[in-house]
């Protein structure tokens, strides 16, 4: 899953940068008069410009300010975590770092969450001392429970360090840094080139400086709606941390016909009564494996949580 993520991410980053000026030097003559208006042009520079810096900021935003927010976020949880005892359920070795003699693991956990609803759930984390089998199956460890349920992460083991990749940061420094030298010698190149004392008068919508701007935001968007909804479900996450179990009636199942990656998505209508007896009529929608349809319930009665706030909002935290 990483491989195919930095692959279509390469992919459409090529489509986004170097393909629009390719495309452009090759097909479009060089003109030697306006393209257009003194107000057209200078509004087709206004949009470049609020093009470029939406991006700078976007990439600013996600690769360092929602970083520092994240370490602050578990330094809040470290002083002011709920704590909970967590039962080791799963172990698996995904991979041994000898340089470093450090485990990659994955560990499933039992625990109560924040309405004290024994819940699971796998985490991923680095093991720096393997040789104390801390996290063997059937052992016990701490964790703290996030209090503000709108905040990630949910949760913490009670000993986790707080710290920045050296080697991350610098990377992420070069391609900030890159970014802006990129844009500056877009405009910097084509003004040198196709300007002619007219100014911005040979800007048009198709011109690398305002195309290339606008598929890069398409490239943000389509991993942002997208990728992120795939390898994160955030509403479900905030139910299982904080909602409360119940048993529901199944009053239907049914294919809505989305797929994704050829895995239908399948629509439970459920009824339930909440832990004050009150009863609500849902539907919670889920993407299934092929390979799972046969092991999905079609009637009787399911495990559900549900939004203590808003009951209407449900999953289903048992897989199939």
């Amino acid at each position: 899953m990483k491989f195919m993520i930095i692959f279509w991410g390469i992919f459409l980053f090529f489509f986004c940068v170097p393909f629009p000026i390719f495309i452009y030097m090759v097909s479009e003559e060089l003109a030697t008069e306006p393209r257009n208006s003194l107000a057209v042009s200078y509004g087709y520079l206004g949009f470049s410009l609020l093009i470029w810096g939406y991006v700078i900021i976007f990439f600013i935003n996600k690769l360092f300010i929602t970083t520092f927010k994240e370490k602050n976020a578990i330094r809040s949880i470290v002083q002011n975590g709920i704590p909970r005892e967590a039962k080791i359920i799963d172990y698996k070795l995904l991979k041994y770092i000898p340089k470093k003699n450090m485990n990659l693991i994955q560990v499933g956990l039992s625990f109560p969450n924040l309405s004290n609803t024994v819940i699971e759930h796998k985490m991923m984390f680095h093991d720096s001392k393997p040789h104390e089998k801390r996290f063997d199956v059937g052992n016990k460890i701490k964790v703290l429970l996030n209090p503000k349920i709108s905040q990630e992460p949910y949760f913490i083991l009670s000993d986790q360090k707080v710290g920045f990749n050296s080697f991350g940061i610098i990377l992420r420094v070069a391609f900030i840094v890159f970014l802006i030298v990129y844009v500056t010698g877009l405009y910097y190149y084509f003004y040198m080139r196709e300007s002619f004392d007219f100014g911005w008068r040979f800007l048009t919508f198709m011109h690398p400086i305002i195309f290339s701007g606008v598929m890069t935001i398409i490239y943000v968007l389509v991993f942002q709606l997208i990728f992120g909804r795939l390898l994160k479900n955030t509403k479900e996450e905030r139910i299982l941390f904080s909602g409360r179990n119940a048993e529901a009636h199944i009053i239907s199942v049914s294919e809505t016909g989305l797929t994704v990656n050829d895995q239908p998505q399948i629509m439970f209508q459920l009824s339930f009564k909440d832990f004050r007896g009150t009863e609500h009529i849902t539907v919670y929608k889920k993407i299934v494996s092929r390979l799972n349809l046969s092991s999905v319930p079609k009637k009787g009665t399911v495990q559900i949580m549900y939004d203590e706030n808003d009951p209407k909002k449900v999953m289903i935290p048992r897989g199939f």
